[in-house]
This record gives C-alpha cells, sequence and structure tokens, in this order.
C-alpha cells in the first residue's frame, strides 16, 4: 500500500468494529471483508456512510476550489492536486504575493491546515457544493472597495 491515497467511506456492513460476532453478541474473529478494520471502500450492498474525519472541514468555503466556477476548475483542473489530499485555505498564512502558505510543513504536509471538504466530497462520494463559487476579499483594501470603508474608521 505504502504511499497510495485510501478513502474508506462506508461502515462495514458485515461486522462491527471490524469483528464478527457470534449469535450471543460475542466477538469471534476479525472480519473478512474489511480486514478487521470496520469501515470499506466497497460495502457489497447497503451500507452506512463513515463519519467525517476530524481532519477534514465540516463544510465547503465560500470560495472552495471545487464549487462551479471556481478559478481552479475553470482552467481544467490544473491547479488540484490528483492523487493527494487538498488542504483547505482557510486559516493558512497570506503571503506578500498573495497565495496561501502554510506556516509550518511535516513530511510535505502543512500542519494545522484542514482537508478541503469538496476535496473530501469529490473523492468518497459525498455531494458537491451546490452553490457556485464566490470571490472572497483577503486584504483590507479589497474589503474596502467591496464592502466600503467602516463608518468608525477616519478616511
Amino acid at each position: 500500500m505504502g504511499n497510495e491515497l485510501l478513502i474508506l467511506p462506508w461502515r462495514c456492513p458485515f461486522c462491527v468494529g471490524g469483528l464478527v460476532r457470534d449469535n450471543d453478541g460475542n466477538s469471534i474473529e476479525r472480519c473478512h471483508h474489511c480486514s478487521g478494520v470496520g469501515l470499506t471502500e466497497q460495502p457489497c450492498g447497503p451500507a452506512e456512510r463513515a463519519p467525517r474525519p476530524p481532519a477534514v472541514m465540516r463544510a465547503p468555503c465560500a470560495d472552495c476550489a471545487f464549487r462551479r466556477g471556481s478559478p481552479e476548475l475553470e482552467n481544467a483542473g490544473v491547479q488540484l492536486p490528483d492523487e493527494e489530499p487538498f488542504y483547505c485555505h482557510q486559516g493558512l498564512f497570506v503571503s506578500a504575493s498573495g497565495s496561501y502558505e502554510p506556516t509550518a510543513m511535516f513530511r510535505g504536509l502543512p500542519l494545522g491546515a484542514m482537508v478541503c471538504a469538496g476535496w473530501w466530497a469529490l473523492k468518497s462520494g459525498e455531494d458537491m457544493p451546490a452553490k457556485p463559487y464566490r470571490e472572497v476579499p483577503i486584504t483590507e483594501d479589497e474589503v474596502d472597495k467591496r464592502w466600503g470603508r467602516p463608518a468608525s474608521t477616519p478616511e
């Protein structure tokens, strides 16, 4: 398996937490379908969705790269990673060039960054964001230009 991305979006329908139980409710052996993990990518029938991992954003942000009309999708997805997690820019530092930069990296992963909810939906088979992309201003000048200067701010 190694560095291969594996997402298990379903609870295994044949076991409870990776263990098969007998008629009395006693755990008797590891499940052969999910190899004792309790989650699977192919449920082989009706199954309950696995809970969303805590490191995945709860909902796509207004300017999510996976919303219809986003610059990333308009550019045929060339800026989106194919076989690795895509991290949400919310909470990341904005560099002088206007790009989002993680404050710290470890083994190629941005520390403290959450996985993008839109990317998760695409990879796990959940519903994609329905509302279209909305540009969100990131600097004070952009906020002032779009929404006006606050009344308490001297000109």
